[in-house]
């Protein structure tokens, strides 16, 4: 019987991140930096998607302040008494890897119309 020998792999070789995704990770470590305290929208590996802003970026993870949207029980009187319903959010803190992130993008903000100098007399 021949001995088949079988490549021998040490753990150091296969825990170390391949070069592709070390690249990857470098890039999105840079936008978080370059879109710190921005409103921005997030997608992680897994398809989830939240709409944030960044306030920190460690080596290895980003905290974020993520938006909820409070509904108090006064909303349904308001309602039926024909009131507009006020809007109330709260933000709470998330942190995520970074090597868990797949996209980052601003939120896009428009100007409602263009801006005119009005001549003042």
């Amino acid at each position: 019987m021949s001995e088949q020998k079988r490549p021998t792999n040490s753990t150091s070789q296969r825990n170390q991140p391949k070069e592709e995704d070390r690249a990857k990770h470098k890039h999105m470590y840079e936008k978080c930096k370059e879109y710190m305290k921005y409103h921005v929208l997030v997608e992680t590996k897994d398809g989830k998607q939240f709409d944030a802003i960044i306030m920190d970026v460690k080596k290895d993870k980003v905290e974020l302040l993520v938006p909820e949207m409070m509904e108090p029980e006064s909303y349904g009187q308001m309602r039926d008494q024909g009131y507009r319903q006020p809007r109330f959010r709260r933000f709470g803190g998330l942190v995520l890897p970074l090597a868990g992130l797949a996209a980052l993008s601003l939120v896009p903000y428009y100007q409602p119309y263009p801006y005119y100098p009005y001549p003042y007399y």
